[in-house]
């Protein structure tokens, strides 16, 4: 670090030589034999002393980061190791919109959002800033970060550039109601299962007993597809068309289809991702549910709901291959000149302390440590017993090249999510969902080509 005591500051601003060479140990006052500091070195003192002093502006695009978190968890190990940086935090809103704020002269210094953040907030408006230069001046130890969460990063640009570092991470896990298996004496799903093994045993939990329809399995499908674990793009990375009427989506959708298609398990109504986690931790009626490992925090309100977690099934052919992580990012800007003191402040939570008390409370680290990673969830006050380490049972699925030019513009996700519901409610096949997706991603991406 760069940075300097309130002791040596005071020798390097000192007017007088005298006061210099005391600091130094150079010659005394008046010796003509004394050294200067060169213009460069004088140049350096004076950054590095106004880098003990900077007022940050953070803004939260994730709703779910409290004021009360951020004094826990970001403030305070800050103020720790830097006293005289001030964070002011602000949680977008109606009235703190990031637009807004750019109006009023009020520019973030660092924003926390996910990669879809980045792409239709952040570079549109120009916050987008390279931190490969402080990478390099502090040699800071990249290897330390889960790779993929970089290489996802990496790959939502055109350039490369490493516009942020990871926060946290999230990913796809299954999540079964203990009680449910338990009244059907099946024994629990574990780490490591197929899709095809979890298909079976979600045939074997869908039947209808006392009058209710016990449902095997739903899906949280959003992430699902635009996170596949096929390391699929939505969109074509070099040419703007759509890349969805494919064979790979064909396998991925057809496996997801498999377990609606299973007679008694398919949902009444229309389908969404909401209702089908809602149905599993509300209505009681589904046995597992795929779905983010973030959504157990809406089991907070259901403490008896007796739940766990394994690990998502995955393919036969890509064993240990799970979903793409979904990461939240601290993305640092330069608007205001501090992108050198909001890295130190970010680094600084990436460091194994702060890293640490985060994956204890279920925030899961970035960091590669594996004694940290064990730790997951070990201090959560409700579910510290659960499953945590599922999450990381799993080799993340690297995140495809996107299209930098089309992505902030066409939400192709929605479009493909929508005709996957459409087709399990409908009954049409797969072939016939792809196809429609297809012309309405190209349709969509002519629109915004047009505009």
């Amino acid at each position: 670090m760069y940075l300097l005591t309130k002791g040596s500051i005071g020798c390097i601003t000192a007017i007088s030589i005298v006061l210099l060479s005391a600091c130094t140990g150079g010659a005394p006052a008046g010796n003509p034999t004394a050294e200067k500091p060169s213009a460069k070195e004088e140049a350096k003192n004076i950054q590095d002393a106004k880098l003990e002093q900077a007022e940050l502006l953070i803004l939260s695009k994730v709703a779910s980061i409290t004021q009360e978190e951020f004094e826990r968890t970001i403030a305070e190990p800050v103020r720790a190791k830097f006293p005289h940086y001030k964070l002011k935090y602000i949680i977008e809103g109606k009235e703190t919109s990031l637009q807004s704020m750019m109006v009023s002269g009020q520019a973030p210094d660092i924003t926390i959002t996910s990669l879809a953040g980045m792409q239709s907030s952040l570079i549109p408006l120009g916050l987008e800033y390279d931190l490969t230069g402080l990478i390099k001046k502090y040699n800071y130890d990249m290897s330390r970060i889960e790779p993929s969460t970089m290489e996802s990063l990496k790959n939502a640009t055109s350039t490369s550039a490493i516009y942020g570092l990871p926060k946290y991470l999230n990913t796809v896990v299954l999540f079964y109601n203990k009680d449910i298996f338990k009244r059907f004496g099946i024994a629990f799903p574990k780490d490591g299962m197929t899709w095809e093994e979890v298909t079976r045993l979600t045939a074997s939990l869908t039947r209808y007993e006392d009058g209710t329809q016990y449902r095997g399995m739903s899906l949280f499908y959003s992430n699902m597809i635009l996170e596949n674990q096929l390391s699929l793009p939505l969109i074509h990375p070099t040419e703007e068309k759509s890349s969805v009427n494919v064979p790979a989506f064909q396998k991925l959708l057809m496996t997801y289809k498999a377990i609606y298609d299973i007679p008694g398990n398919k949902p009444e109504g229309d389908i969404t991702p909401d209702k089908e986690l809602t149905a599993f931790h509300k209505q009681r009626n589904v046995a597992m549910v795929a779905s983010p490992m973030s959504g157990y925090g809406r089991f907070e309100s259901d403490p008896d709901l007796d739940w766990d977690m394994v690990a998502a099934p995955t393919f036969p052919d890509a064993q240990g291959v799970g979903y793409q992580p979904n990461t939240i990012y601290y993305f640092i800007s330069n608007v205001n000149k501090k992108a050198e003191q909001a890295f130190q402040v970010v680094t600084e939570l990436l460091s194994d302390e702060v890293q640490l008390q985060a994956n204890k409370e279920g925030r899961p680290t970035i960091l590669m440590d594996e004694k940290i990673r064990s730790s997951l969830g070990s201090g959560h006050k409700l579910f510290k017993d659960k499953n945590f380490k599922a999450v990381f049972y799993n080799k993340f699925a690297p995140m495809p090249q996107a299209n930098a030019k089309m992505a902030p513009l066409v939400n192709a996700s929605s479009i493909l999510q929508g005709e996957f519901a459409a087709m399990i409610s409908k009954g049409t096949d797969v072939n016939t969902a792809l196809r429609l997706a297809d012309d309405k991603i190209n349709q969509a991406i002519q629109t915004a080509k047009n505009k």
